[in-house]
């Protein structure tokens, strides 16, 4: 009976902190409606903004600020969210579970947090030149990128967005603004 009461307020304790929602990763924080933050790389902040979607959190839009120590210290997706991107995956089309900050910029893929439905095509193509040429601007030097992406959705129906907004900007480098629209409806 003692272990029963001990689990039930360890489990109370847990959704208290972390939201209660349908994410499947259990060993990390989920995403929760309004305003969620992670440590990306070695010390630069992001801010990610979700809103419910059929009682399900999706990112609406993030900003984060990175410098060149960041690079190279962020990591690769994990089963766990492997699994929460293709649980929004609402096209079933088999969609990668795209960094919202690359790993290569300091994202941590081990965070629903920094996870999208992304179209295999577009992740593994423009969408990782635009970060290449982040990566470059910050390698190149000592600078700070402010980042900014937005996502759309075709209503509160859906969990995964047809296109992502990506925007860069730099402080301390010679690279100028960038940014990109991206498709990220189908395969």
């Amino acid at each position: 009976m003692r272990n029963i009461l001990i689990f039930s307020i360890l489990a109370s304790s847990f959704m208290n902190v972390f939201g209660e929602t349908s994410c499947i990763c259990t060993t990390v924080p989920c995403p929760i409606d309004g305003e969620n933050t992670l440590v990306e790389g070695l010390g630069g902040k992001g801010v990610y903004y979700y809103e419910n979607h059929t009682d399900q959190p999706v990112v609406k839009y993030t900003h984060a600020t990175i410098t060149n120590e960041d690079i190279d210290h962020g990591s690769e997706t994990t089963t766990c969210t492997q699994h929460y991107s293709r649980m929004l995956d609402d096209e079933n089309l088999e969609c990668d579970a795209g960094h919202i900050l690359a790993h290569r910029l300091g994202g941590p893929g081990n965070q629903p947090i920094n996870i999208f439905p992304q179209k295999p095509s577009v992740n593994r193509g423009i969408y990782k030149s635009f970060e290449q040429k982040i990566y470059d601007c910050l390698n190149n030097g000592t600078a700070t990128a402010t980042l900014y992406w937005e996502f759309f959705y075709e209503d509160l129906l859906h969990t995964r967005p047809y296109e992502v907004y990506y925007n860069a900007s730099f402080v301390g480098s010679d690279c100028e603004p960038m940014e990109e629209l991206f498709d990220n409806v189908g395969t």
